[in-house]
């Protein structure tokens, strides 16, 4: 399964050109992806990956910094446009996220399920090695 879908995969990387931005961001999340920024004046992270099972589809999660709490993410990619909706239990929809792909940035609002709450979001891929720390030797080089 994952060999087909790797292969699906490589076939939109070559129709990239031909079908723009949407190809690209389907793209960006066929390895899971950390972007960090954020919520409201809160630090977070969140983890994205492509849904096997659904070729517009991504899924993850997202964790504010300090808390123990991951809230679970699952939504699609429609060209640019990401569309998420999230889940404190599991179960229930807690909220939305609406935003714009856009190089390394995702941006938009973010709303809760009740509508009363809107929050600002700007998250940015983080680069593997901006996620490993550094001690010893080899922070010395």
């Amino acid at each position: 399964m994952r060999q087909a879908f790797r292969a699906a995969a490589l076939v939109c990387t070559l129709a990239a050109p031909l079908a723009g931005v949407a190809a690209d961001a389907k793209q960006l999340f066929i390895e899971p992806v950390a972007l960090r920024g954020t919520l409201g004046g809160d630090p977070i992270q969140m983890n994205l990956r492509a849904k096997e099972e659904f070729a517009d589809g991504v899924e993850g999660d997202y964790f504010r910094f300090g808390q123990s709490l991951k809230v679970l993410l699952a939504g699609e990619i429609e060209g640019e446009d990401v569309f998420l909706e999230e889940s404190e239990n599991g179960t229930s929809i807690s909220g939305e996220w609406n935003g714009k792909l856009s190089g390394d940035s995702f941006s938009g609002q973010w709303l809760s399920a009740d509508g009363k709450e809107s929050r600002p979001f700007s998250l940015r891929i983080v680069r593997p090695a901006d996620t490993r720390r550094t001690t010893g030797a080899a922070a010395a080089k």
